[in-house]
């Protein structure tokens, strides 16, 4: 019975990626596939104080996963993700973060013949630069519509040369190269995330942080507004709820009269405009009934008629008010 010889050097690779699997809380896959090596090395720069990629074949990976799963429990969930050109993202930074970093850090980059595009590719209106001949026949049959303008082909519409998913052929790549036109965005990319026993899907670690902070911001706002309506005390309702209450019983005295610090500027205020209504409504039926100083007043107040809304609004409000009355105070604060 013949016996498969494992290298010395692949058992070494497999004891190093279980090392690195139970070092970290947080284990990543990310995509590799059509990310030259330059931009692999960007991101391992980039990314060397908050995290390690690690790179294997694919069949070591699921070795090392595998034999992990004693002391990393449900780490063979990954198993089923580790297929195409991916790698380790190994971190102990929290995964959203790490996700929006590589989001925001990709470059443009250049199609390939035969691979799938990850998105349209679109050719804008331009001017080529490109001299007419038999160029132009190529351009239509990319379905782009063309004019010669000052001896140079003229790209007059924009099109889409190829479609979300479709496989980009020579004739596109070539094309691309000569308008030094790099369609698609290369950099590193969640498949998944493993923490605390729990798959992430890669999609869903991506936040709209503006959105995102918004909401907070708003539920915030609302539950301090239920708090403060409710009666209910926090460390951030206290002081509005007794400001609230104190604006309440500042009104309460007002209106009825009963003289505090707070309410006699209050109740002055409003007797004097309260006089000045009186007076502006003498006036009208018989100015000589004022005197020269009263008159003065009135022409320092122009706006008597608001005042005697204000008045009235505040007539229409005392009813509601008397049964508190016979609450006391402490109706207030309930």
């Amino acid at each position: 019975m013949s016996t498969v010889k494992v290298s010395e050097k692949k058992k070494q690779i497999v004891e190093k990626l279980k090392n690195d699997l139970i070092s970290y809380p947080i284990i990543g896959l990310v995509k590799i596939d059509n990310i030259n090596a330059s931009v692999v090395q960007r991101m391992r720069k980039d990314l060397r104080k908050d995290a390690k990629i690690v790179m294997a074949k694919n069949s070591l990976m699921r070795i090392a996963v595998s034999e992990s799963k004693k002391k990393v429990p449900g780490i063979e969930k990954l198993l089923e993700y580790i297929v195409g050109s991916c790698a380790f993202l190994l971190s102990e930074t929290n995964p959203y973060r790490l996700a929006t970093f590589m989001d925001e850090n990709k470059v443009p980059a250049p199609a390939k013949a035969g691979q799938y595009a990850p998105n349209d590719i679109v050719i804008r209106p331009m001017n080529t630069g490109i001299p007419p001949g038999p160029v132009i026949a190529e351009l239509q049959s990319l379905g782009l519509k063309t004019r010669i303008e000052g001896g140079q082909i003229r790209i007059s519409e924009e099109a889409v040369v190829t479609k979300e998913g479709e496989r980009v052929n020579r004739t596109v790549v070539l094309l691309l190269r000569r308008l030094d036109i790099n369609p698609f965005q290369a950099g590193l990319s969640f498949v998944v995330a493993f923490e605390d026993g729990e798959i992430l899907p890669g999609d869903a670690l991506l936040l709209d942080y503006e959105q995102y902070r918004a909401n907070i911001q708003w539920a915030y706002t609302s539950a301090l507004n239920l708090a403060v309506n409710a009666g209910f005390i926090t460390k951030q309702s206290l002081l509005l709820i007794l400001s609230n209450a104190h604006q309440l019983a500042v009104n309460l005295s007002v209106n009825a009269g009963f003289l505090t610090n707070k309410s006699l500027p209050l109740i002055l205020s409003k007797a004097v405009q309260g006089s000045l209504s009186i007076a502006a409504a003498i006036g009208e039926k018989d100015p000589k009934a004022l005197s020269d100083k009263v008159q003065a007043k009135l022409s320092e107040a122009p706006k008597v008629q608001q005042v005697e809304t204000i008045v009235a609004e505040e007539k229409e409000e005392e009813p509601e008010e008397e049964p508190e009355e016979d609450l006391g105070l402490g109706s207030l604060f309930g």
